[in-house]
C-alpha cells in the first residue's frame, strides 16, 4: 500500500503553492473522482470512517442480513482519533486505536448478547472453553476485523499525508453516518442488555405461573428447566410446533399445561437469578451478600435434595462457586457428565447433548427417597448452533417455513428435543407426577435482523405442568 498515496502526490502541491490541486478540467468527472480517491482527504475518510466501521456500513443496506446495535460512541471516537493521529506519534495512535477498538467491541457485544460489560470480560476470561473457531461466521468476522484494523493503522501511520487532509469533510461525513447508523439500527431487540432494567420489578415464570406459591407443599419432585435462548416466537403455529410434546395426549392425561410469557433483561446468568432468586442483581454481587432467598435454598429447607444439571463446564461464569451458595446440594456439570456421553453437541459451546440427559436426571431422582428439586439449564441452543444434531426434523432442510429464518428453524428442532425430553421426564415414574416449570433465559441473540424479528422483544416463553390430581380448580389462565 506504500505507493497508494506517494505515486499520486504530484497532484497535491505543498501548502501555499499556487499550482492547481487537480490538473484535469473541472468538467472531467472521471479525472476529478480519480484525483479525490488518491487524495489525503480520501485517506482520512478511509481511516476515520469507512474501515473501522465496515461491518456497520455493510449492514445499512440489504446486502447482508446482519444487525448490529447503534455504535454512535465508537463511530465518533474513531473520527476523533483519525484527526489527532495527524499530530501525535504513531505509537500513541496505535495505543489509542487499541483502546477505542476495545471499547467498540465491549459495548457492541454487551448489547448484542445482553451481557453487562463485566460479565463479558468474565466470559472472555473463560474463552478457552468456547470453541469460537468452530463457527464460520465468527471466523469471518474476526478476519474482517483484523484486516480492517491493520489497514486503518497503516493509513494512520502516514501522518505526512493525513496532515494535508480536509478534516471538515471527515467530520461532516461522520456525523451523517452516525445519524444513519442510529436510525437504521436502533431497535427494541437491543433494549434488554445486561446494564438495563436493574430497577424494573422482577417478572418471573416461577411467580407468573403460580409455581412459587404452590410447589413444595405436597412433597412432589420438582423439575425446573431454563432453556437457552427460548424467546417468545411471534408466530403461534411456530410455537405450537416447538412445544407439541407437552400437549401429547399421554402428558395431558396426567398434567394440566399452562403457558405464557414474561419479560427478561440480560443474559443467561440474569435469567437464572430472575427465576431462581427473584432478583435482577448480578450473581456476583448477590452471592457475595450471602442471600438465602433462592428457590434451591427454600426447597432444601423443606427437606428436598437440590440438584443442578448443566452440560457445560462448571468454570463458565463460576457456577461451581455460586451454585452451592444459592442452595444446591449437588451439581452435575460437563466435567462429570462428559465421561458418560456417547456424543457431543453444540457449536462454539460444545458439551453434553440436551436430548441425552433424561436418563441421567431420572437416575438422580431415584437415588434416594427424599423429594428432589432438579434444576436443568440447557446448552445446545447457544448460538452459533451446530445444524444437523437434533433428533427432531421440522423440515428445516427444505426452508425455514413458519420460523422465518434457517437458524431459528434449526434452534426450534433442538427446543423440540428439549420439550420431548421434559415430556419423557414427566411420565417417568422415578420423577413424576412432578411439578414442572420451563422458561427461557432470554431471546436468542442472533446476528441476523430477520432472525431476531421472529421473537417478541423482551419476552421469553414459559410453561408449567401441574399434576391433574393436584388440581382442584379450573385450569390456570393460559392452559391449553
Amino acid at each position: 500500500m506504500g505507493g497508494y498515496f506517494t505515486d499520486h502526490m504530484d497532484m497535491f502541491p505543498p501548502s501555499g503553492s499556487s499550482a492547481p490541486a487537480i490538473p484535469a478540467a473541472p468538467a472531467n468527472k472521471p479525472a476529478f473522482l480519480r484525483a479525490f480517491m488518491f487524495s489525503p482527504t480520501a485517506a482520512l475518510l478511509l481511516a476515520g470512517l469507512l474501515l473501522p466501521n465496515l461491518l456497520t456500513v455493510a449492514t445499512l443496506g440489504s446486502f447482508i442480513d446482519v444487525g448490529l446495535p447503534p455504535r454512535t460512541g465508537a463511530i465518533l471516537l474513531y473520527c476523533v482519533l483519525a484527526m489527532v493521529a495527524r499530530r501525535i506519534p504513531f505509537a500513541v495512535t496505535a495505543l489509542l486505536f487499541a483502546a477505542v477498538l476495545a471499547y467498540d467491541l465491549v459495548s457492541t457485544l454487551s448489547l448484542s448478547f445482553g451481557l453487562a460489560p463485566e460479565e463479558l470480560v468474565a466470559a472472555l476470561n473463560h474463552a478457552r472453553q468456547v470453541k469460537v473457531f468452530e463457527s464460520q461466521l465468527y471466523l469471518a468476522m474476526m478476519g474482517i476485523l483484523t484486516a480492517t484494523s491493520a489497514a486503518t493503522l497503516y493509513i494512520l501511520s502516514r501522518r505526512a499525508t493525513l496532515v494535508r487532509a480536509n478534516i471538515g469533510v471527515l467530520f461532516a461525513a461522520v456525523l451523517a453516518f452516525a445519524g444513519l447508523d442510529f436510525v437504521s439500527n436502533v431497535s427494541p431487540y437491543y433494549a434488554f442488555g445486561g446494564t438495563i432494567g436493574e430497577k424494573v420489578p422482577v417478572e418471573s415464570a416461577a411467580k407468573a405461573s403460580g409455581f412459587s406459591a404452590a410447589a413444595g407443599n405436597n412433597g412432589r419432585n420438582v423439575v425446573f428447566v431454563i432453556v437457552e435462548g427460548l424467546g417468545y416466537l411471534n408466530d403461534a403455529k411456530a410455537r405450537g410446533m416447538v412445544d407439541a410434546p407437552l400437549f401429547d395426549a399421554g402428558v395431558t392425561q396426567k398434567y394440566n399445561v399452562s403457558m405464557g410469557k414474561v419479560g427478561y433483561y440480560g443474559s443467561t446468568t440474569a435469567g437464572e437469578m430472575r427465576e431462581l432468586c427473584d432478583t435482577r442483581e448480578r450473581y456476583v454481587s448477590f452471592v457475595t451478600m450471602g442471600r438465602s432467598s433462592c428457590l434451591p435454598k427454600k426447597f432444601r429447607d423443606r427437606g428436598y435434595t437440590t440438584i443442578s444439571v448443566h452440560g457445560f463446564s462448571q468454570e463458565f461464569f463460576e457456577r461451581e462457586t455460586w451454585y452451592p451458595t444459592v442452595g444446591f446440594d449437588k451439581e452435575l456439570f460437563g466435567e462429570a457428565l462428559l465421561p458418560q456421553a456417547k456424543r457431543l453437541c453444540g457449536g462454539a459451546f460444545r458439551g453434553f447433548c440436551d436430548a441425552d440427559l433424561p436418563p441421567i436426571i431420572a437416575q438422580e431422582a431415584a437415588a434416594s427417597s427424599k423429594p428432589k428439586f432438579i434444576y436443568w439449564l440447557t446448552l445446545n441452543t447457544h448460538i452459533p448452533i451446530a445444524p444437523g444434531e437434533a433428533k427432531t426434523d421440522l423440515g428445516c432442510a427444505k426452508g425455514p417455513g413458519v420460523f422465518g429464518h434457517p437458524q431459528v428453524c434449526q434452534m426450534a428442532e433442538l427446543w423440540h428435543d428439549v420439550f420431548a425430553s421434559i415430556a419423557q421426564l414427566a411420565l417417568d415414574p422415578r420423577i413424576g407426577p412432578a411439578e414442572i416449570v420451563i422458561v427461557g433465559d432470554h431471546a436468542p441473540p442472533l446476528w441476523s435482523r430477520s432472525g431476531r424479528a421472529q421473537f417478541e422483544p423482551g419476552k421469553v416463553a414459559w410453561y408449567r405442568l401441574t399434576p391433574r390430581d393436584d388440581v382442584v380448580a379450573e385450569k390456570p389462565a393460559g392452559a391449553r
